[in-house]
């Protein structure tokens, strides 16, 4: 005789391997049910009506049917970047509806005099076309916004204001020279 545990474990395989027999044999054997036919359907026609809908007679009072509808407002544009680029070039300015000191740059002005006054000093500016205007602190001249910040018997000094590429202010200087008969 064996011991215990061997004729437990031989008892345990012969078990094992009689199923696997009996089920093995089952499932080759058989072959797959053949795929069931397609049955195709024709479409409906085009012109063909659609079942009218029910009435609001034909509804019942415990029932309550809702149109749905998109309403747009107050959302936000999908196809639209989130992301908000703000365009730093200054916008276009017609220049004909600019005052005349203001359509034209620094460089183009002459500066040709200086009238004192109780009120303080004028400058005597001409454009390129020989027109002939004056100036007080404070007045608007050039292009890019200038402001009149102090008229000497020697230049007319302006005050210019950008703003940088990284967002600062910039204060610029410049000055417009007194021309003498000489042309300098």
């Amino acid at each position: 005789m064996r011991p215990a545990p061997v004729r437990h474990i031989s008892l345990a395989v012969g078990i094992l391997a009689a199923v696997s027999l009996s089920v093995g044999g089952f499932g080759c054997s058989k072959e797959p049910p053949p795929p069931q036919q397609v049955v195709k359907r024709q479409a409906p026609k085009p012109d063909a009506k659609l079942p009218p809908a029910p009435s609001a007679q034909a509804k019942q009072p415990g029932q309550t049917a809702q149109a749905v509808l998109y309403d747009p407002r107050g959302k936000r544009d999908p196809f639209v970047s989130f992301i908000k680029v703000e365009d730093r070039r200054k916008p276009a300015i017609d220049i004909a509806s600019l005052p005349p000191l203001q359509r034209y740059e620094l460089g183009e002005l002459k500066f040709v005099g200086v009238i004192w006054t109780k009120k303080g000093a004028r400058g005597l500016v001409e454009d390129a076309e020989g027109k002939g205007y004056s100036v007080t602190v404070g007045t608007r001249i050039g292009r890019s916004g200038g402001v009149v910040s102090r008229i000497t018997g020697k230049e007319i000094l302006v005050r210019e204001e950008f703003v940088g590429n990284r967002g600062e202010k910039i204060i610029k200087e410049s000055g417009i020279q007194l021309t003498t008969a000489g042309g300098k």
